[in-house]
């Protein structure tokens, strides 16, 4: 049976393509904190919920109006929205949107005005005015969810260049793409047809690498033990008992001897 998307069913291999794709050109650090907010937010950066792109030398998430959509959605405080626009005879000035909570007496209004946000693209000048409220929708949700979306920007409210990047190809893989949309999904190996990697699956994976792991140098042959420690410190990693280390992350230059979390007291 034929299926639209199909990719790598190794979640390692799948976590390198997102960072070739979605997150081009970040380090090591940047990237972690990336898969940090993809877990925190519950977006999946494999159908574009979520990229992150360097502006001026600097780490910028972003999303599309959907994923805001989708974790004000599921926010068990989320009472609806209104949208209203106003005109000036037939030409749009601006759209205001009012974002509802259950646990708040007044709601998060924010106002954006075509003069600012307005871009000269051609699905602008076909669709002013859903462009204009994606934009209103996104500075009234973030306000009325800053705890979950503060740091976090939609691709409608910024410039062009802040669009997902477009996928480049990634050896010994090939371009997957959307039989009814055109739209390019991700990748497989070249010559492979394997099951679809589940967004699950990518979080779970994602977790595992950003969770606190702890780490035995005793295990390692001794010649090693000291660089190991050193490299542990660097890594903002703390001694719990002697020869045991408690890291921020998984660190995966250390798996070889990664042990179970000490008791409570330790930990």
């Amino acid at each position: 049976m034929s299926k639209e998307l199909t990719t790598t069913n190794n979640a390692i291999e799948m976590l390198h393509a997102l960072r070739n794709t979605v997150a081009p050109g970040l380090t090591e650090p940047e990237f972690l904190l990336f898969a940090e907010m993809c877990r925190a937010t519950g977006l999946n950066p494999a159908t574009k919920e979520i990229w992150a792109i360097k502006a001026g030398g600097r780490l910028q998430l972003m999303t599309g109006i959907n994923g805001f959509l989708r974790i004000a959605n599921s926010h068990p405080q989320f009472d609806g929205m209104e949208v209203t626009y106003e005109w000036d005879d037939k030409t749009l000035i601006s759209s205001t949107v009012k974002v509802y909570r259950k646990d708040r007496r007044f709601p998060s209004v924010a106002t954006a005005y075509l003069a600012e946000y307005g871009k000269k693209t051609p699905i602008w000048a076909q669709m002013p005015t859903v462009m204009l409220s994606k934009c209103a929708k996104s500075l009234a949700i973030r306000e009325a969810f800053i705890q979950e979306l503060g740091g976090l920007y939609t691709a409608e409210e910024m410039p062009a260049s802040f669009a997902a990047p477009t996928p480049q190809p990634i050896e010994g893989h090939e371009v997957v793409v959307s039989t009814k949309t055109g739209e390019v999904l991700g990748f497989k190996k070249e010559g492979v047809e394997v099951e679809g990697l589940k967004p699950m699956d990518i979080a779970a994976e994602i977790k595992r690498r950003t969770q606190p792991t702890y780490y035995d140098v005793t295990k390692l042959p001794e010649k090693h033990q000291a660089a190991a420690e050193q490299y542990l410190r660097e890594c903002e990693a703390r001694e719990v008992r002697e020869h045991v280390w408690r890291a921020p992350i998984r660190l995966e230059r250390m798996t070889q001897c990664i042990v179970e979390a000490p008791s409570e007291d330790e930990a």
